[in-house]
C-alpha cells in the first residue's frame, strides 16, 4: 500500500512539480548567460522607471532593476517564456509598475491588435496566464532619431532610443561596447546637478 502510495506521489510531482508553465509558476533570477551576451541588432529599451525601479527589455528578455539596491531583481529570458508558447515575446509594464504584461509578437502580424496573454507580477515573480487586456500602459518617450538631442545634454550616439521623463530627471541606457555585460543605466538631471550610473550587470 505504502508503495503504490509513494508511486502515486511521485506521479503527481513529475506532473505538475516539474512543470514550468503551471498556473503562478515562479521565475527563478538567473544572469549567468549575461558575460558571454551580445546586445545584438539594437540596445535594450526602456519599459518604465519609477520609484528606484527600472524595468527593461533586450536580448535577455526582460529585467527589473532596483537603483536603491542596485540590484537585478527579475529576469524574464526568452529561454523561459518559450514553456508559455510565446517565441517573440513582446512585453509592457502597468502604470504603477508592479506588472509586466507579456504577449507572442507574431501573433499581432496577421491583427492591428496586440494581445497579451501573461502577466508576471514582480514583487513575487509569479507569472500566469490572463485574458483580461490591460487598460492602460506605461510609454516612455521614444527618440525618433539616435544622436545628440539639445534637450537630453547627455544623450549621444549609440545609448537607447527612449528615455523616461521624471519630474526633474531622466533616464536612459547606454554601454560603452556591444557585450551586454557593460550595459549601464544613467539618471541624469534636467538642471545642475551630477548624473547618477548605474551597472546593470556588475
Amino acid at each position: 500500500m505504502k508503495l503504490k502510495f509513494l508511486s502515486v506521489a511521485i506521479s503527481l510531482l513529475l506532473l505538475f512539480g516539474c512543470s514550468s508553465n503551471i498556473e503562478g509558476a515562479e521565475l527563478a533570477v538567473d544572469l549567468s548567460d549575461i558575460e558571454q551576451m551580445n546586445i545584438g541588432a539594437e540596445m535594450p529599451r526602456l519599459l518604465y522607471a519609477a520609484n528606484n525601479i527600472v524595468v527593461m527589455q533586450g536580448t535577455f528578455g526582460v529585467v527589473v532593476f532596483n537603483m536603491k539596491d542596485t540590484v537585478v531583481t527579475n529576469r524574464i529570458s526568452y529561454e523561459q517564456i518559450k514553456s508559455y508558447g510565446i517565441t517573440m515575446m513582446m512585453a509592457a509594464v502597468s502604470p504603477d509598475g508592479t506588472t509586466i504584461f507579456i504577449g507572442n509578437d507574431n501573433l499581432s502580424m496577421s491583427s492591428n491588435e496586440f494581445i497579451y496573454t501573461h502577466q508576471y507580477d514582480i514583487r513575487t515573480r509569479l507569472i500566469k496566464e490572463t485574458t483580461q487586456q490591460p487598460s492602460n500602459l506605461y510609454s516612455p518617450k521614444t527618440i525618433e532619431q539616435p544622436g545628440f538631442h539639445k534637450q537630453y545634454d547627455d544623450i549621444e550616439y549609440g545609448t537607447s532610443h527612449n528615455v523616461v521623463e521624471l519630474d526633474h530627471s531622466y533616464i536612459y541606457l547606454r554601454s560603452s561596447s556591444w557585450e551586454m555585460k557593460d550595459l549601464q543605466i544613467v539618471h541624469c538631471p534636467f538642471e545642475e546637478g551630477e548624473s547618477k550610473v548605474f551597472d546593470v550587470f556588475e
